[in-house]
């Protein structure tokens, strides 16, 4: 991974909670075939199992730095993927670790610990329970909406459902600490608006 798509990726924090947008859009899938288009759209492609992140005992501190700080970050730019440069690179990794400082992380290490906490546990909660479920319950959901959807175009339905089903051959990942389940459950309804608004932007 180059330093550039690793800054980037511990620097959106709408990036890190991609990862829960398929699962959210599962009531939206199967309440209206309208709202299937967008939802599968980019967040769709990340159905994909994440790489197992290092977990760690989350803080209401360190949500609150999240949610200030992902904004900020999402403004990085280390050059275009295509012609890498080492200096806009390296520029954008300087920039990213003042702002997770100023948020209250000693490093985009432990920010992207934090990112991957948080989106360990969004991955398991059910949208319309504000519960933990766990990913696999969510992914089923999401599958049988999807199938159901007779607007979706059918290649774009064909590669949704091949996602979806990979990321459910993946396995159920670890479940997360009940002390992290709880104070994400917590602040569920700002991470999921900021989750909503980095979508809006894409």
């Amino acid at each position: 991974m180059t330093i550039h798509s690793r800054t980037l990726l511990a620097a959106s924090l709408s990036a890190t909670l991609a990862a829960a947008a398929i699962l959210s859009a599962a009531p939206a899938l199967a309440q209206a075939g309208t709202a299937a288009k967008p939802a599968a759209g980019p967040p769709a492609a990340k159905a994909e199992a994440p790489e197992a992140g290092k977990e760690i005992a989350l803080t209401q501190g360190q949500i609150d730095g999240l949610l200030v700080a992902q904004p900020e970050l999402a403004k990085l730019s280390g050059g275009a993927p295509d012609k890498p440069d080492p200096k806009a690179e390296a520029q954008a990794q300087g920039q990213a670790e003042a702002i997770v400082k100023r948020n209250g992380f000693a490093s985009l290490e432990e920010f992207q610990d934090a990112s991957d906490t948080v989106d360990a546990v969004l991955g398991g909660i059910d949208p319309e329970t504000k519960s933990y479920v766990g990913a696999t319950p969510l992914l089923k959901k999401q599958l049988a909406a999807v199938q159901a959807d007779k607007a979706m175009p059918a290649q774009e339905k064909a590669e949704t459902v091949k996602e979806i089903k990979e990321a459910l051959a993946a396995g159920e990942p670890a479940k997360p600490s009940e002390a992290n389940i709880a104070l994400v459950t917590k602040n569920y309804a700002r991470l999921s608006a900021a989750m909503g608004e980095g979508q809006d932007k894409e």
